[in-house]
């Protein structure tokens, strides 16, 4: 599920993220299908959202997308799907949220076809070691509000500690957007 309350992030932002990808794409945490609508050249997506009402919101949205697209709740931790079956997954504010970041990691790498790659627009701990302690003081109760959100999580780190060639391409803030490829097997 995506942190949807700090969903103000600059429209372009998704729309970089998912326009150019093609071949099969998986979208973790789709929401209610905010970013269906910006894929152009893929040649399916599928979407999962541990939430069922707003999977149901997003399998509506899909259902008018120009790609075509499936919606399934699940959550990124025990994905539904064959190994080696998604060319790009593509996640968007909901990395914050993810009860195991490792897990989810693990579940990614096994779909991803060799080669494949992550894409996400995410927030994370900040740099700045004031902000951080005062994003880690207020998250348990922003977590509470804002559907599991932990705004102090170190997902650069993780992504690396896990085997993850992650490329920051844009960062402002807490905001990043990442291109990360597995370099290592389970």
């Amino acid at each position: 599920m995506s942190c949807t309350l700090l969903t103000n992030l600059p429209n372009r932002w998704r729309s970089h993220l998912v326009r150019d990808l093609a071949g099969d794409v998986l979208e973790i945490g789709v929401g209610k299908g905010e970013n269906l609508g910006l894929y152009r050249h893929a040649r399916c997506v599928w979407a999962i959202e541990p939430d069922l009402t707003r999977a149901e919101h997003a399998q509506r949205t899909a259902r008018q997308s120009v790609v075509a697209a499936h919606v399934d709740v699940a959550t990124v931790e025990a994905l539904p799907y064959r190994d080696n079956s998604f060319d790009h997954v593509v996640s968007s504010l909901v990395f914050c949220s993810v009860i195991d970041q490792r897990q989810g990691l693990a579940e990614i790498r096994r779909v991803l076809r060799p080669g494949g790659v992550l894409h996400m627009v995410e927030h994370v701990r900040p740099n700045s070691e004031r902000l951080a302690r005062f994003f880690a003081l207020i998250t348990p109760y922003w977590r509470r509000i804002a559907f599991n959100c932990h705004l102090d999580r170190p997902t650069l780190d993780v992504l690396r500690e896990e085997g993850w060639d992650a490329t920051v391409s844009k960062r402002r803030l807490v905001f990043v957007r990442v291109t990360a490829r597995a370099v290592r097997a389970d």
